[in-house]
């Protein structure tokens, strides 16, 4: 009754747009225009936190810490040349220029460490220890007394004695790491490679940049480089930038690129598969414009209630596109039929809806239901997904139904779509050979299935342990790892003593630091050697030497020599008099406390407030790569959550925490989602075949389709990370639907019919799945290779289901038939079923 109703509702409303077709038409094209401009004021994030929930801990820290110092992110400019003089002369003119941009541009730069190395050079001997000062004290002691026998007139020297100047220096070399700058320097600028490489550190005012501002430094910086003409210095001098100032813009151009890139040629290969099939390009423009629309409203509501695209949504336009095409692909297809029998216009469209209304919308809920379920994580990036994903489908189908008709009788009286010598394509026989064994060997067809479900499964077991991506350097942009941002950044990497992304743990009184920094080495330690994880700690207050009553006394005794030998040492000559008297200024410097420290040092650990000492930075152990995710979860569950001795726990801040928090929640979930969404699917077969035979055929279609998909991605060794995975839950609802179809049409017809139903809808059917499989392969060919491999397995996914729906069911629905498993329910399910499969409604000719 229900769906009569619908049908005397929608013809009613074809009859409105014969009347009224351009008003219907100008109604349609508001709508339109009105969605693309709120879709336009959509934004990216493709910051990796936006994917977790606001509640999540690490989500709270990242944000408290890009409030609070604005992250730890910098613009790093790099100068190669071959020439030192050149690029420090470039680095010292840059520093000068950059200095002279407005107010709140940057808070500050830093790229020579004169300032450092004059404190450094002034304390040096408060940073020794003991053991060092004695050996000091020694090498002093006797080369003054060596001077001084020198001087007598029967002295004569049995020994080389080792200069006290290599003595110095080598002690110094091996104390550096205690009272050295954080960067690798040469010559006292930001550096390696003897000087062939200098670096200088930028960091903006505001380090919680949005893009624009982002961009704005960045093109301010690349405006002032190219007003100073680096080859004018050298010729050979190159200029580039890392930092991850640089490469969130990268990374937000790089996505806004693959998008349209995308997009694009989604669009070109789906028209191309139409055009081949209907031998029309008309229909292309209808299609396209009916989806145009369609996903104009999509997105236009997704920025009515969510706002924004986070890196996972953006790419749903393709995929979208390449299923919601689907559902206007058979409309047209029986409206083409229909206007081949002389039907006019509106009639043929009454009748085409009105045959495949239901069946279409079967198939979008199908699809629907896959994407809801991701409404189960508790990633937000993934609920955002199955949302939007959910929306899209249902409105191509809404737009098939409202939009589709009044663009197509429009083109009509233009000018007429079947014309009058049209005759019906030929027959296709390019399934002629597995149709013929599906149905005449369907006992084979079967054996070889199982073979290909029992090799999947074995490699899927080997492979399981190893299913999960831990390289990030596989989820990155392409391009930047290679030969952009990325490479340039893991070279610079090499001049830090310590990360360039390390974990902050904000303080509200300075007091805590060294507490923290106490837990959190005691944590570390209280892990097997093996499972350590962290490289160090260190506060504003690493910055003094530490207390050490064996220095002091040390100290006591070297004031006591120099002061008792005061005019042997005025006698002394050269190098070796410059030395000591280093030593004796160092001595005579005042006990060091932080308002002793130059700003060169401690602005490192101030906030955005100038709060002095409010921040603690963790480094992972030196050696120790984060891209692989087994180290970065370790590490992030070692200093997540820092206990002190009072009882108060402190929480660390990072991208490492974010990064452990999304592999840890995808390992967790992935099943989670994969079985839930394999049970609703399982569920809404039943309910649309309420036959348990031929709802069975469906489902073991499937479930090879699936366990097939899975064994080739164990063949491929295609591992699962934060964003392919999905591509399993989607594939239940989008693949089942070709079985479904195959197995509706098959249901109604007799046994010796089979082979030729097959033959001439099996390009039908996988028309509807090209189309599918081109919205996913343009993926392929992003930059973003995390969005590639979820490209990959969904194809994976689509050749699987559509091979077991067009070879397997037919097999099956045979041997069902031999067996008379199905003979007595035949008439009754064909009642049940009130009108024809879309597979009927395509043209077999």
């Amino acid at each position: 009754m229900a769906e009569n109703k619908i049908h005397s509702w929608f013809a009613s409303y074809i009859n409105f747009v014969q009347r009224h077709l351009f008003l219907t038409l100008a109604v349609i094209l508001l709508t339109a225009v009105g969605s693309v401009l709120l879709s336009s004021k959509l934004s990216i994030k493709g910051d990796l936190k936006e994917l977790l929930p606001d509640n999540y801990q690490s989500v709270k820290e990242l944000n408290k810490a890009l409030d609070r110092i604005g992250g730890v992110g910098s613009l790093i400019i790099v100068a190669e040349g071959p020439s030192f003089d050149a690029n420090r002369h470039f680095m010292n003119d840059l520093a000068g220029s950059l200095n002279s941009l407005p107010e709140g541009t940057i808070s500050y730069l830093d790229y020579k460490t004169d300032e450092v190395k004059e404190f450094y050079e002034k304390y040096f001997l408060h940073y020794l220890s003991a053991g060092d000062l004695s050996e000091l004290y020694d090498s002093v002691e006797r080369r003054i007394d060596y001077e001084k026998l020198s001087k007598a007139r029967l002295f004569v020297n049995f020994a080389d004695e080792e200069p006290l100047v290599s003595q110095v220096e080598a002690i110094k070399e091996r104390n550096q790491k205690n009272y050295s700058a954080p960067v690798q320097t040469y010559e006292n600028y930001y550096g390696g490679e003897w000087g062939r490489m200098l670096i200088m550190i930028v960091r903006p005012y505001e380090s919680n940049l949005s893009v624009d501002r982002a961009r704005g430094l960045i093109s301010s910086v690349e405006d002032i480089v190219a007003s100073l003409n680096p080859s004018s210095y050298d010729s050979d001098l190159k200029i580039g930038y890392c930092g991850n100032v640089k490469s969130t813009v990268e990374e937000y151009d790089t996505l806004k690129k693959d998008i349209l890139s995308t997009a694009f040629l989604c669009v070109t290969l789906i028209s191309l598969a139409i055009i081949v099939f209907f031998l029309r390009v008309r229909i292309v423009f209808i299609l396209a414009a009916t989806l145009f629309i369609a996903l104009s409203w999509t997105f236009a509501l997704t920025y009515l209630f969510i706002g924004y695209l986070n890196s996972q949504t953006a790419f749903l336009g393709s995929i979208i596109l390449g299923t919601g095409i689907n559902y206007g692909i058979i409309v047209m297809a029986r409206y083409v039929e229909e206007r081949r029998k002389r039907r006019e216009h509106a009639e043929a469209m009454k009748f085409a809806v009105r045959h495949t209304m239901s069946a279409t919308f079967l198939a979008a809920a199908t699809t629907a239901v896959a994407f809801l379920v991701l409404l189960l994580a508790k990633i937000k990036g993934l609920n955002q997904f199955g949302l939007i994903g959910a929306v899209g489908v249902i409105l191509c189908w809404v737009a098939t139904i409202l939009v589709f008709p009044a663009i197509t009788l429009a083109t009509e009286r233009v000018r007429s779509m079947v014309r009058a010598h049209d005759s019906p394509k030929r027959r296709s026989a390019v399934f002629a050979l597995l149709t013929r064994g599906a149905v005449h060997s369907p006992a084979k067809v079967v054996a070889a299935s199982v073979i290909i479900a029992a090799v999947s499964i074995i490699l899927v077991v080997r492979f399981a342990p190893n299913s999960i991506e831990y390289d990030f350097t596989k989820l990155r942009n392409k391009t930047s790892v290679t030969s952009g941002t990325e490479a340039l950044e893991k070279r610079v990497s090499k001049l830090f003593k310590g990360s360039m992304t390390p974990a902050v743990v904000l303080l509200d009184r300075m007091e805590d630091a060294t507490p923290v920094c106490n837990a959190v080495n005691n944590q570390n330690l209280a892990l097997p050697e093996a499972d350590r994880r962290v490289g160090s700690c260190y506060s504003i207050y690493g910055l003094l030497p530490k207390e050490d009553a064996g220095r002091n006394a040390e100290l006591g005794r070297f004031r006591l020599l120099l002061d008792k030998e005061k005019d042997n040492i005025e006698r002394l000559e050269g190098d070796l008099k410059e030395k000591v008297y280093s030593i004796r200024d160092s001595l005579k410097a005042p006990k060091l406390a932080l308002d002793g420290i130059p700003l060169a040092l401690t602005k490192h650990f101030e906030d955005q407030y100038h709060q002095k000492g409010s921040v603690v930075f963790i480094n992972p152990r030196a050696g120790m790569l984060l891209s692989d995710g087994r180290n970065l979860i370790s590490f992030a569950d070692t200093i997540k959550d820092v206990k002190l001795e009072d009882g108060r726990v402190l929480h660390a801040a990072g991208a490492s925490m974010i990064f452990s928090d999304l592999v840890k929640t995808i390992k967790n979930e992935a099943p989670i989602l994969t079985v839930a969404s394999f049970i609703c699917v399982l569920i809404f077969v039943r309910l649309v075949i309420r036959r348990f035979q031929a709802s069975s055929v469906v489902i073991i279609s499937l479930v090879l389709g699936i366990t097939s998909m899975l064994g080739l991605m164990a063949l491929f060794k295609i591992k699962l990370n934060f964003f392919n995975f999905i591509a399993l839950p989607l594939t239940f609802g989008i693949g089942v639907d070709y079985a479904i179809n195959v197995v509706l049409r098959l249901v109604r017809e007799p046994t010796d019919e089979f082979e030729h139903s097959l033959r001439h809808t099996g390009m039908a059917v996988i028309l509807c799945s090209i189309t599918t499989i081109i919205g996913y392969a343009v993926l392929i060919f992003a930059n973003n290779q995390a969005l590639a491999s979820f490209g990959m397995i969904a194809i994976l996914g689509e050749i699987t289901c559509i091979s077991a729906a067009i070879v397997l069911a037919p097999a099956l629905m045979v041997l069902f038939r031999k067996r008379r498993l199905v003979a007595e329910f035949e008439p009754a399910f064909a009642s049940a079923v009130s009108e024809p499969s879309p597979i009927e409604a395509k043209p077999s000719e």
